[in-house]
């Protein structure tokens, strides 16, 4: 069984992936290879990283990921992406665009005004916020029960130590993925 799982996750471009019809024909191959990367993580019941460079699509690569789990499985949880403030709308911008038929939130503002966002959680397919903001509202996060939590720019996270960290690492979800383009700044401590 153990070499069997180290060759699913060796050989992933001999893994029988669809990609969704919407985004076969608008991805590079090489997303397509990101994007069976994810699935076979998840299908090994791992999470892990994506480490693009900069500026090769990661975001389509998780949209693309999230629109397929949500496709194949009749068990409905929403997915939460955790990125920084300046990205939050981005995200959500990029999911209208590539994936319009999930259904998206994005948890931003005061507190009442998430308070009122998250009252619809249940029938949503993914929840975007940023770090400021999971650290705040972790208490009511951490009782939810996610699909996949993507981190994305998870230099945020690198210092292991850090109240971003510990916060996401609370997140309840089958699966979590990390994605950036710097996967190591400094030192090794940081992967």
């Amino acid at each position: 069984k153990f070499r069997e799982l180290v060759n699913t996750v060796k050989d992933i471009k001999e893994l029988k992936v669809i990609v969704p019809k919407k985004l076969d024909s608008i991805m590079r191959d090489y997303q397509k290879v990101g994007f069976k990367w994810l699935k076979t993580l998840a299908s090994c019941g791992f999470g892990g990283i994506l480490a693009d460079e900069m500026g090769l699509g990661k975001t389509l690569e998780a949209i693309a990921f999230i629109q397929s789990e949500v496709e194949e499985n009749e068990n409905k949880q929403p997915s939460l992406v955790v990125c920084p403030t300046s990205v939050v709308y981005n995200w959500k911008d990029e999911i209208e665009k590539f994936a319009p038929s999930l259904n998206c939130i994005v948890v931003s503002g005061n507190k009442s005004q998430r308070e009122q966002q998250k009252q619809n959680i249940a029938e949503t397919d993914v929840i975007v916020t940023s770090y400021a903001l999971i650290r705040r509202d972790l208490e009511d996060y951490q009782k939810i029960k996610f699909r996949y939590c993507f981190l994305d720019e998870a230099q945020y996270i690198k210092n292991f130590n850090s109240q971003n960290a510990h916060a996401v690492k609370s997140i309840n979800a089958i699966s979590k993925f990390a994605l950036t383009g710097t996967p190591i700044e400094n030192s090794l401590t940081e992967l």
